[in-house]
């Protein structure tokens, strides 16, 4: 099956052999320019429209690693300790005791990331909130206010 970026590409070059203008298939597709013409001309040079290896160094951390890195973070401090979450650094600690490499704390959260975890910061309540004087000011609104207060008109 053939994703959209494959389908856009092949659409590139066939309104390309279709003698269409650089400018003219940007705009019929909705796509810049330099778009265009980048994949028309990577078409000429290559014949392919498939993406290029992207390079850099490999992960460390195969599928392995971080599923038993997420299974120890759920089993080791989340349920041991009764929580319903864990901290950044609880985990790279963790992290770094079972690859014995340190990883930096946003690279910790990166990782958490990957195994399925979402951050979730805490909010903290203001020092002078008074819940009494807010549901004081909620139940006056409702009675003096005769028109729905979202509506602009």
């Amino acid at each position: 099956m053939k994703t959209a970026k494959q389908k856009e590409r092949e659409l590139i070059i066939k309104l390309h052999e279709e003698k269409k203008p650089t400018r003219e298939i940007a705009k019929l597709l909705g796509i810049s320019k330099s778009k265009a013409a980048f994949w028309v001309t990577r078409h000429k040079r290559t014949g392919s429209l498939e993406d290029r290896s992207r390079s850099g160094r490999p992960t460390p951390l195969s599928n392995e690693v971080l599923r038993s890195i997420a299974e120890a973070i759920k089993s080791q401090i989340i349920q041991a300790k009764g929580k319903t979450g864990a901290t950044s650094k609880e985990v790279l600690a963790l992290i770094e005791s079972k690859i014995n490499k340190r990883y930096t704390l946003r690279h910790a959260e990166r990782i958490l990331h990957k195994t399925g975890f979402s951050l979730i910061t805490p909010r903290v309540s203001h020092i002078r909130k008074d819940e009494k004087a807010q549901q004081k000011f909620r139940e006056e609104l409702k009675k003096n206010s005769n028109r729905n207060t979202w509506n602009t008109q």
